[in-house]
């Protein structure tokens, strides 16, 4: 055997026992699937299909609300609710550079949304925070074309919103917040 052996069994040998090593610190997690059953038997999909949203009052907020509601419940109906969140959102327009006629032709949708969710029967509050989302849209000289560009970029930044509370909601309510 030559030295060069020595020295490749020593490597050999020592990625061994770190791979050892991994394997057994991995072992100690406990992931588990968001949507599936809880370690307490409880089933976060169940429990997400019973929070009951309150209406906003304007088209983004609807948006927001919309996507928040598909995503917890999968478009079926909210049942014997033992959660109620709500939400105020809030968006705005803001433009992004400056052309050599002083206009701005990128603009920027932001949106915010405070939410909160409590317990019916108890009121103890689950989780409270504020998401927020933006998408930019360019302007062009067709008045339609702004209009609509306006709307899919809210739109968009609404879902982003709606998708990020869900997933918010859904964690806390896996903690057992």
């Amino acid at each position: 055997m030559s030295s060069s052996d020595h020295g490749r069994l020593r490597r050999v040998g020592a990625r061994g026992v770190l791979f050892a090593l991994a394997a057994w610190v991995l072992a100690a997690c406990t992931v588990q699937p968001l949507y599936g059953p809880a370690a307490g038997g409880g089933h976060v999909k169940s429990e997400l299909t019973r929070i009951q949203v309150e209406p906003v009052k304007d088209r983004v907020g609807q948006q927001v609300r919309n996507t928040v509601i598909f995503e917890m419940t999968g478009g079926s109906a909210i049942q014997n609710p033992i959660y109620k969140m709500k939400l105020t959102v809030t968006s705005r327009e803001v433009g992004l550079g400056l052309t050599s006629t002083d206009a701005s032709p990128v603009y920027q949708i932001q949106v915010a949304a405070t939410y909160e969710v409590t317990r019916v029967d108890t009121g103890a509050q689950v989780i409270r925070r504020t998401a927020r989302g933006s998408a930019s849209y360019s302007r062009s000289n067709q008045a339609f074309a702004n209009s609509r560009a306006k709307i899919d970029a809210e739109n968009r930044a609404a879902e982003m919103v709606g998708n990020d509370i869900a997933t918010r909601v859904a964690a806390a309510i896996a903690r057992g917040s």
